[in-house]
């Protein structure tokens, strides 16, 4: 009931989401809930689709932990120390969730326990495919979130957005904008 896109940009990357929220059958959205599916935090920015539960979970972990260096199997082995130290806090162990993860100039996509790097664009969540096709004809991330929010029932505005610039030749951050757009029609 989400969506979040990633687009790799010459000189760093975009990252957004919507902010729908739903429990059972009534759903949070807009200025009422806080945005639990985009943050940044000891220098890891998650983007997450599914529980709302496992991510507060993973925005607790990341706050006194990152991961070693950005590559797939560093990526893979925070998720792993992540998953145990989960079952340590909730009696379950496991990824339920989809995550586009951004550390150090680079954004990974984690899908159960496939991890792949991110080289052009990525989405994740039930307004995917939407995303997805908006980002292949060369749009924004933010773009791509507003095409899945019109297009999916499980998709709502207003959009969050964190974008990372990076130095020429480094890895390292230069640079973080985090922002939230709202729906202008009427």
């Amino acid at each position: 009931m989400s969506v979040v896109a990633c687009k790799i940009l010459p000189n760093g990357y975009e990252i957004a989401s919507d902010s729908i929220s739903v429990r059972f059958w009534t759903q949070s959205k807009g200025e009422n809930t806080k945005f639990s599916k985009l943050f940044e935090v000891n220098d890891v920015v998650v983007g997450s689709v599914g529980y709302a539960e496992e991510s507060s979970l993973l925005q607790m972990f990341c706050s006194t932990r990152k991961p070693a260096e950005a590559t797939e199997p560093a990526i893979l082995e925070f998720f792993s120390e992540f998953s145990s130290w989960k079952k340590k806090k909730a009696e379950k162990s496991g990824l339920d969730n989809a995550y586009l993860i951004g550390f150090q100039g680079k954004v990974f996509s984690i899908n159960g326990w496939f991890i792949q790097q991110v080289l052009k664009y990525e989405a994740i969540g039930a307004g995917m495919d939407f995303a997805l096709a908006a980002l292949y004809l060369d749009n924004s991330a933010e773009a791509a979130v507003k095409v899945a929010c019109e297009l999916s029932i499980f998709c709502e505005e207003p959009i969050q957005i964190i974008s990372k610039t990076t130095d020429a030749g480094s890895a390292k951050s230069s640079g973080t904008s985090t922002r939230a757009t709202k729906n202008t029609k009427k």
